[in-house]
C-alpha cells in the first residue's frame, strides 16, 4: 500500500504541505495551469529552494493582485465547478472547504451555508487545498498518516481582530483528534493546514513504513528552537500485515447491573471501539465484577473513556498501548439465490480468505426464511468459486 506520512514536529500549514508535495516530485507548472481554469484572479506560483537549519526545503509563494478574498462556501464550491479538476480531486476539496466552513459556523454562531471565508477564501488558500488534493491523486498515494500537530500558543491577529493561538477554527477542525501543545511558539498549525490534514489523514503516534522518497516543504516564519519544516515521507505499508498502534482501555467494574453490559458494549462499538471484550474477575474484598477492555484508535481513546465513566460505576479507566498486526482486507460481494452478499477477505500467505458479512447473511435468512447457516455456508462457497475463477482468468491473460 502507497502510503504518504507527515511529520509536523513544527505544526502544518497549506503551503508546507504543498511544499512538501512539490519536494516529492509534484509539478508546480501543471498546478497553475489547473488552478487557472478555477481561479477568480490571474496569480503565479513561485517554489524557492530554502536552507531551513542546514535542511533544503521547498518554500511556496501564491502572488496575485486580488484585493480581497472573503467568500462564502457556496462561492468557493462554484469556482471548483468551473471544470478541469478531476471528480475525485473536486470532491475532496469541497469536503475540506466545508470543514473549514463548519469550523467557521461554530466559531461565529453562524452556520456552514452563511460563514464568510477571510483568509481561507483567498487565491494562495485555494491553491494550497487543491493542490493538496490534486497532488495526492497524482502521487498515486492509497493512504495518508500524520504525526499529532503541534499546536502553538500565544496572541495574534486575525480579520476579526486580537486572537489566542491556537486559532478557534484549529481547534474545532482538530476536535476528538491527538493533538501537541507546546507554549510560546504562536501559531504553528493553520486551518487550512489542520482541514487538509482532518480530511486525508489518519493521526498515528507510530507507522511502519517503507521509506522511498522524503520532502520538506517550509514555512515562512522562523521558530527559535525547532526547524519551521513539514517533512513528508512517501513509502510502502507492507500490504500482507500492516501493523498499527492501537490503545486498550481496560476497567473492573462492580455494583452495576448485569442488563448494563450489553448496553455498554453497544454504546462503545458505536464510539469507535474496534473491539469490546467482558470477563468476569473476582475484586477486592471478594466482591465479584466485570472486567471491560476496549480496543481502539488515538481518535477514540476521549469517548471511550466517558462512555465507560458514565454508563458504569466505574472510577477509572486504564490505558494501555498496544500493537497490532493485521493482515490486508478488502470488501467483495457474491451474488447468492438470496441477493448480493458482501464479503470480508483478508490476504493470507496461503491466499485469499473470505468471510460472508453477518449482517447481510442474517438480512437474507430473515426475508427468505431459510437458515442462517446455510445461507453463510452457501455465500462462503460461491465466493470461493469466484475467487478461482478469477484466479484462473488471471492465469490466462
Amino acid at each position: 500500500m502507497r502510503a504518504l506520512y507527515f511529520d509536523g514536529e513544527s505544526g502544518v500549514a497549506g503551503d508546507m504541505i504543498l511544499g512538501s508535495l512539490f519536494a516529492l516530485g509534484l509539478d508546480h507548472q501543471r498546478l497553475a495551469q489547473l488552478v487557472s481554469a478555477i481561479a477568480p484572479a490571474p496569480f503565479t506560483i513561485r517554489v524557492e529552494n530554502v536552507s531551513v537549519n542546514g535542511v533544503t526545503g521547498r518554500r511556496v509563494h501564491v502572488d496575485t493582485n486580488e484585493e480581497q478574498g472573503h467568500r462564502s462556501l457556496s462561492q468557493v464550491t462554484q469556482l471548483l465547478d468551473r471544470g478541469g479538476l478531476s471528480a475525485t480531486v473536486k470532491a475532496r476539496a469541497t469536503a475540506v472547504f466545508r470543514r473549514l466552513a463548519t469550523a467557521e459556523a461554530a466559531v461565529h454562531g453562524a452556520t456552514p451555508e452563511t460563514v464568510h471565508f477571510h483568509e481561507v477564501g483567498a487565491i494562495d488558500a485555494i491553491v494550497d487545498i487543491v493542490g493538496a488534493c490534486w497532488g495526492i491523486e497524482q502521487l498515486g498515494i492509497s493512504t495518508v498518516f500524520a504525526s499529532p500537530p503541534v499546536l502553538g500558543s500565544g496572541l495574534g491577529r486575525s480579520a476579526h481582530g486580537p486572537i489566542i493561538y491556537p486559532a478557534p477554527a484549529v481547534l474545532e477542525i482538530l476536535r476528538r483528534k491527538p493533538v501537541r501543545v507546546v507554549a510560546d511558539l504562536g501559531e504553528t498549525t493553520t486551518p487550512t493546514g489542520a482541514a487538509i490534514l482532518a480530511e486525508f489523514a489518519e493521526f498515528v503516534e507510530d507507522l511502519m513504513l517503507v521509506p522511498e522518497t522524503v520532502g520538506y516543504g517550509a514555512g515562512h516564519k522562523s521558530m527559535p528552537d525547532r526547524p519551521n519544516l513539514l517533512r513528508a515521507t512517501l513509502g510502502v505499508v507492507p500490504e500482507l500485515y500492516d501493523t498499527d498502534l492501537l490503545w486498550l482501555a481496560a476497567s473492573d467494574i462492580d455494583n452495576t447491573r448485569p442488563e448494563v453490559f450489553d448496553w455498554l458494549r453497544e454504546c462503545l462499538s458505536g464510539a469507535g471501539a474496534i473491539d469490546v471484550t467482558m470477563s468476569s474477575v473476582s475484586m477486592k474484598k471478594g466482591r465479584l465484577g466485570v472486567r471491560v477492555e476496549a480496543i481502539c484508535d488515538s481518535n477514540s481513546r476521549t469517548d471511550i473513556a466517558g462512555i465507560i465513566l458514565s454508563e458504569t460505576n466505574s472510577l477509572g479507566v486504564r490505558w494501555i498501548p498496544v500493537s497490532r498486526t493485521k493482515l490486508g482486507r478488502r470488501i467483495e460481494s457474491v451474488e447468492t439465490p438470496w441477493g448480493t452478499i458482501r464479503v470480508k477477505v483478508a490476504e493470507t500467505p496461503d491466499g485469499p480468505r473470505g468471510v460472508p458479512e453477518y449482517d447481510d447473511c442474517r438480512r437474507a435468512a430473515e426475508n427468505s426464511g431459510v437458515p442462517l447457516i446455510e445461507i453463510i455456508e452457501s455465500a462462503t462457497r460461491l465466493h470461493a468459486q469466484q475467487l478461482a475463477r478469477a484466479a484462473g482468468e488471471r492465469e490466462g491473460e
